[in-house]
C-alpha cells in the first residue's frame, strides 16, 4: 500500500501544476510597459479624434456622444490595428 506522502504527493501534483502555468502565463514588466505605452497612444488618438468631431467646446448633446462615438471606434481600431484586446 503507499505510503501517506506519496497519496499526498499524488494529490497536489494537479494543484502544482496549475500554478506553475500560471506563473509562466502572466506578462513580463518589458511587455506591460509595452502595451501601456501602446493604449496611452491610442487613447491620445481617439481624444483627438473625439475633439475634432464635436470642436473644443459643445453644449449640445448629440454633438457630444457623436465625439464620443467616434472616439470609441478610434481608440478599438487602434488597439486592434496594434494586435492588442480589448
Amino acid at each position: 500500500m503507499p505510503g501517506t506522502r506519496t497519496l499526498l504527493a499524488i494529490a497536489l501534483l494537479p494543484f502544482l501544476a496549475a500554478s506553475s502555468s500560471a506563473q509562466q502565463m502572466q506578462p513580463q514588466p518589458q511587455q506591460l510597459d509595452r502595451v501601456s505605452a501602446i493604449r496611452a497612444e491610442c487613447f491620445r488618438q481617439a481624444n483627438a479624434a473625439a475633439q475634432a468631431q464635436i470642436g473644443m467646446a459643445s453644449a449640445n448633446p448629440a454633438a457630444t456622444a457623436a465625439g464620443n462615438s467616434v472616439g470609441a471606434n478610434a481608440y478599438y481600431t487602434c488597439i486592434r490595428k496594434n494586435g492588442l484586446r480589448r
